[in-house]
């Protein structure tokens, strides 16, 4: 018996579409038998070949289903593993501010830039797009960089020239005469 949803988070898939059109396939190629329940309370029953026995890979029907081990005694799911699992992926932030701006200044940056950068990251969680965690905090703060240099040239290629704007000049004109 199996628990679609620890499948799911154990495979990492977010979809029950995908997660049932990944079980037909590997029930078509041979290498599970999957029986649906209906019933949410139980979970739907997999058989799938022991690897550890034969050498080919698809099913072999010589074995008896009491012969084949059961999906939760090869994937085993203990909640302590997983926890462990999921922060072996842990952020690696930086200490606190003043590794930051130690690191901006031999980039050769300034203090206000890395207080920005820094403060701007913790207020998010050191979070990309609101969802996954940094996990290389000066590779973020390169890209920070490149984006400042970016929006500092195109700040500088926006600004009008010495003849770029004569609506705000001084000089008297008569506007009564045609051009």
């Amino acid at each position: 018996m199996v628990n679609s949803k620890r499948v799911m988070a154990l495979a990492k898939i977010r979809s029950r579409t995908t997660y049932h059109k990944l079980l037909k396939d590997l029930k078509n190629r041979g290498y599970l038998q999957y029986h649906p329940s209906n019933n949410p309370q139980i979970g739907s029953l997999v058989e799938m070949f022991r690897f550890d026995v034969c050498s080919v890979q698809k099913m072999n029907k010589t074995h008896s289903v009491s012969e084949q081990v059961s999906v939760q005694k090869m994937v085993s799911f203990n909640k302590d593993n997983s926890k462990h699992i999921i922060n072996s992926y842990k952020q690696s932030g930086p200490k606190n501010e003043q590794v930051v701006i130690e690191y901006f200044k031999k980039e050769n940056r300034g203090a206000l830039e890395a207080k920005k950068f820094y403060n701007f990251y913790e207020s998010i969680g050191w979070k990309l797009n609101g969802k996954n965690p940094i996990t290389n905090w000066q590779a973020c703060a390169q890209n920070w960089m490149l984006k400042a240099d970016e929006i500092k040239h195109d700040q500088r290629s926006k600004q009008p020239g010495q003849n770029g704007d004569n609506l705000n000049t001084g000089r008297n004109k008569n506007y009564g005469k045609p051009f």
